[in-house]
C-alpha cells in the first residue's frame, strides 16, 4: 500500500513539473525601444500573455528562417522607424542572456529585421543578417503597443 502512494505521489509530482520546465524554454522576457514610445514595451513568456516574446521570435527569424526571405543586404531606400528588441533568453536557472535585433516593422514590402553577425543563443549561432519577415510581425508589435506611424514610410 505504502509503495502505491510513493508512486502515485512521484508521478503527481513530475506531471505538477512540467509547466514549470515548459514555460522556461526560449525567450523569458523581451523589450522593445524606439521611437514614438514613452517607455519601452516590455513582454513576458507567460500563459497570461496576449503577445509572447517567442511568437516575436519566430516570426522575426531570430532563430530559424525561411531561406526564401533572407536578403543578402540591406534593402535599399527608407525603411521607416528602427525599434531595438532586446531578447531576455534564459540559460540556466535565474540565468539569462541577451540579444539584440533591430526591427523595422512598417518597411515597404513587410517588416524587415537585421541581427548583427556573431550573436548565439543557448551554444546555437542565430541567424545574423536580414530578413523578410512579413505582416505577422508588424501585426504582433501592433497588438503589444507598438504605435502605427502616421505616413507610410516612402521609397
Amino acid at each position: 500500500m505504502r509503495l502505491r502512494f510513493l508512486v502515485a505521489g512521484m508521478v503527481a509530482a513530475g506531471v505538477a513539473l512540467i509547466p514549470t520546465v515548459a514555460a522556461a524554454k526560449g525567450a523569458k522576457e523581451m523589450t522593445v525601444s524606439g521611437p514614438g514610445l514613452a517607455a519601452p514595451i516590455r513582454l513576458a513568456n507567460t500563459a497570461e500573455a496576449a503577445v509572447s516574446p517567442n511568437t516575436i521570435v519566430q516570426k522575426s527569424g531570430l532563430l530559424s528562417s525561411t531561406a526564401d526571405r533572407v536578403t543578402a543586404r540591406r534593402p535599399a531606400g527608407r525603411l521607416g522607424p528602427r525599434y531595438v528588441a532586446t531578447h531576455h533568453w534564459l540559460v540556466g536557472p535565474d540565468k539569462t542572456v541577451s540579444l539584440r535585433q533591430e526591427l523595422y516593422p512598417f518597411a515597404p514590402g513587410g517588416a524587415l529585421s537585421h541581427t548583427r553577425p556573431g550573436r548565439r543563443a543557448l551554444d546555437i549561432p542565430v541567424r545574423e543578417g536580414w530578413y523578410r519577415a512579413g505582416p505577422e510581425l508588424t501585426l504582433l508589435l501592433v497588438a503589444a503597443g507598438l504605435p502605427v506611424p502616421s505616413r507610410a514610410p516612402t521609397v
